[in-house]
């Protein structure tokens, strides 16, 4: 099973290699768990630092901020085509639908509720409606 969205392809060869991803498949890819697993790890110690907490929801942001230009990076290298297009409009929204509530211990104030249920499902939908396509060229001769 590939990390990527499969993009559907229509080919000759019907029923050879992973079948196109359906929405569930799609949402589910979509979220870069690699990178929501680390950014749990580093916002999980800075809940446990004792800095001064008026400093605690800058450092947060500043830290949700660099893991967002992570996720960004990290489709840019590891994917191309079709799958790289879908990948940078949804990716980068599903880590923000993911990474702003897990933060909220720390972001404190800033942790606004209803904007982090709209996020998810800003996610959600793009994950459901951005579903790449690959076309295929004949050629004539």
């Amino acid at each position: 099973m590939s990390r990527w969205v499969i993009p559907d392809s229509p080919s000759l060869k019907a029923g050879v290699g992973d079948q196109p991803d359906g929405a569930l498949g799609r949402i589910v890819k979509y979220v870069p768990a690699e990178i929501v697993g680390a950014y749990t790890l580093v916002v999980s110690g800075l809940a446990t630092v004792t800095a001064p907490k008026e400093f605690t929801p800058y450092v947060a942001m500043g830290i949700l901020l660099l893991f967002l230009v992570v996720t960004i990076v990290y489709v840019l290298r590891n994917t191309s085509g079709k799958v790289r297009q879908a990948h940078l409009i949804v990716s980068p929204v599903s880590f923000l639908a993911w990474g702003y509530p897990i933060s909220s211990a720390v972001l404190g104030e800033w942790f606004v509720p209803l904007a982090a249920f709209l996020v998810q499902t800003i996610a959600i939908a793009l994950a459901i409606m951005v579903a790449p396509k690959t076309t295929v060229t004949t050629g004539t001769g």
